[in-house]
């Protein structure tokens, strides 16, 4: 009896299969739909936005509240994530953790003890700013570049007291330097790619790379196609996305570099064109490069527009000669080792 060695397609699905799979950022509504399409792609955790952008701390709050109850009412596919222990146990019983996430620290305005009740709620994820500038700092399309304030470094101070993962994807390059020199935690860019590949704002400079590896941070490549182009006159490939992951690992380390896909699976068309409508919307500056291939139906690489498709992910990476273990650390390890020293460190701390 003859046996045959397992093809890249076999040995991709099985290592998919075993290992913990991460995505940092998603802003896709968050219905049985989607949860059955994370369930699809393997996906144990996500870092689900939350709140919209522009909420204050009642409005967030509202929506704080309601993903609770759909996570209630979805107990059987999904699970609140508050500790590490809750991705495990996610994995364990074949539901999608979702980690309660804020992409804009708004609601938060200019009292930091809203940091303190925010965490009470279940938020663990807060990104200090969206592309502008809020009290805590700069965001990436602000012309000044201005740094982490002072009540930002209050903000960060009482994030990593209570163990909340701070996020640094849309600040500008000082406050984000500044940030990760004033956290006494490790710190994330949850969805980003490298500046020196495509220079969007929106992506991370060398600097950043090296600053965030050095304090043990992760960075997780994204799916959104104006982040990820080499051409900006042609829809981004999966070849081109998967160059950012080549050069992320080769700045910041293999042990630094995640998947933040930053999915919106079933968001509002209107709502997405007033934000980034081709060389439009309230922030041209991240698309007004763009050819004429870039729509609302082409806003991810091409191949990379769900999340069923994070199989793929794993296959691709075993095809370009990434080993077992570092794939591990790539679809999850190295976001599931930051989010277990913020979360675990603050389980106690917020009475």
């Amino acid at each position: 009896m003859t046996t045959t060695d397992p093809t890249l397609a076999e040995r991709a699905q099985a290592l998919h299969a075993d290992m913990l799979v991460i995505d940092a950022l998603q802003a896709a509504p968050m219905t049985p739909t989607h949860f059955d399409r994370l369930q699809r792609g393997g996906i144990h955790a996500v870092n689900y936005t939350t709140a919209n952008i522009t909420s204050d701390f009642a409005a967030a709050a509202l929506d704080l509240a309601k993903l609770h109850k759909t996570i209630e009412a979805n107990s059987d596919q999904v699970l609140l994530v508050r500790t590490s222990q809750d991705i495990l146990r996610a994995r364990e019983e074949g539901k999608t953790g979702l980690i309660m996430g804020l992409q804009n620290a708004k609601p938060l305005m200019d009292n930091v003890d809203y940091v303190r009740i925010l965490h009470l709620i279940g938020v663990r994820v807060i990104q200090l700013t969206y592309n502008e500038r809020n009290f805590i700092g700069d965001g990436c399309v602000e012309q000044t570049n201005g740094g982490l304030s002072r009540y930002g470094r209050r903000v960060v101070a009482d994030m990593n007291r209570f163990g909340m993962l701070v996020d640094l994807s849309h600040c500008g390059e000082r406050t984000t330097l500044d940030a990760i020199e004033a956290s006494a935690a490790p710190v994330v860019a949850s969805h980003a790619n490298a500046k020196s590949l495509c220079p969007s704002p929106r992506n991370k400079s060398d600097q950043v790379l090296k600053a965030l590896a050095e304090r043990g941070g992760v960075i997780g490549a994204a799916f959104w196609a104006p982040m990820a182009y080499s051409d900006p006159n042609k829809r981004p490939t999966m070849d081109e996305f998967f160059a950012h992951i080549d050069y992320l690992v080769e700045r910041a380390g293999i042990d630094h570099v995640g998947i933040g896909s930053d999915l919106g699976e079933g968001e509002s068309r209107e709502y997405y064109e007033a934000m980034f409508a081709h060389g439009g919307g309230i922030y041209p500056e991240v698309t007004q490069a763009l050819g004429d291939w870039y729509d609302f139906d082409h806003r991810m690489v091409e191949g990379l527009e769900t999340a069923v498709v994070f199989p793929t992910l794993t296959e691709k990476l075993l095809s370009r000669g990434y080993t077992e273990e570092d794939i591990r650390k790539i679809m999850g390890g190295n976001f599931f080792r930051v989010m277990a020293e913020v979360f675990d460190q603050g389980a106690t701390s917020t009475s």
